[in-house]
C-alpha cells in the first residue's frame, strides 16, 4: 500500500504502510514453539524432582524412627526381608500407594513389620521403601555378630560404608533404600541411606 505526502520543501515523498512479512511470521512461530518445548521439559523435570523429594523426605523419616528405635532397644529395627522388599508397593511404578496397609514381604512374614517404626508420610507414596538392619557389618547370620532377628534372606548384603574404621562386631547398623520408577520409563530413581552417614546416595534423580 502506497501513501503520498509532502515533505518540508513541498515535494512528495513515498511512505509505506509496512506489515509482517512471511519470514518474520515464520520466525515468530519457531520461537514460540521452542519456548513451548522448553516449558514442557522444565515442567516435567520439576515434577520428577518433586517426586524424588518424596523419597528423600520419607527416607529421612525412617532415619529418625530407626534412631529412636535404637535409643529404646539398643539395636535398629529389622523391618524388611531384604533391601529390595519394598513397601507399600512391592513393584513401584507410575502410581501411588497408600501407606499403612499390611506388609507382604516384611521380615519374618510380619504384616505389621512397619509398625515398629512411627513413619507416617503425608499421603500416598510413589516410591517403595525397604530398611534392613543388623550388628557388626553383616546381616542375617553372616559373620560379625549378627542380629538374631535379622532374616536370612539378607545375609549377603554388603556392610554400609563408614568413611572411618570398619564397624566393630558389636556396632548396630541399618540400610534404607527408596526405589521408584515414577514416570514409568524403566529407569528408576534410587535413594540409599546408611546409619553410618548423614548423606543420602541418590541415583538417577529426576527419573
Amino acid at each position: 500500500m502506497r501513501m503520498h505526502a509532502l515533505d518540508g520543501n513541498g515535494r512528495r515523498r513515498l511512505a509505506r504502510a509496512r506489515g509482517f512479512t512471511l519470514i518474520e511470521m515464520s520466525l515468530v512461530v519457531v520461537v514460540v514453539a521452542i519456548l513451548a518445548v522448553l516449558a514442557i521439559l522444565g515442567y516435567r523435570r520439576y515434577i520428577a524432582t518433586a517426586r524424588s523429594a518424596e523419597a528423600k523426605q520419607v527416607t529421612g523419616g525412617i532415619r529418625m524412627a530407626q534412631e529412636a528405635f535404637k535409643t529404646e532397644k539398643g539395636i535398629y529395627a529389622v523391618v524388611s526381608s531384604s533391601d529390595t522388599a519394598y513397601y507399600p508397593a512391592t513393584n513401584p511404578g507410575k502410581f501411588v500407594t497408600e501407606w499403612g496397609g499390611p506388609c507382604n514381604n516384611c521380615a519374618g512374614g510380619d504384616p505389621d513389620g512397619w509398625h515398629q517404626l512411627a513413619v507416617t508420610p503425608a499421603g500416598p507414596v510413589m516410591f517403595g521403601y525397604a530398611t534392613v538392619a543388623n550388628v557388626g557389618g553383616a546381616l542375617g547370620g553372616a559373620s560379625g555378630g549378627s542380629n538374631p532377628k535379622a532374616p536370612s534372606a539378607v545375609a549377603n548384603f554388603a556392610p554400609p560404608p563408614t568413611g572411618l574404621e570398619p564397624l566393630a562386631s558389636t556396632d548396630p547398623f541399618y540400610v534404607t533404600v527408596a526405589w521408584g520408577d515414577t514416570d514409568g520409563n524403566g529407569v528408576p530413581c534410587k535413594v540409599t541411606s546408611y546409619s553410618t552417614s548423614n548423606q543420602l546416595i541418590v541415583e538417577s534423580e529426576g527419573e
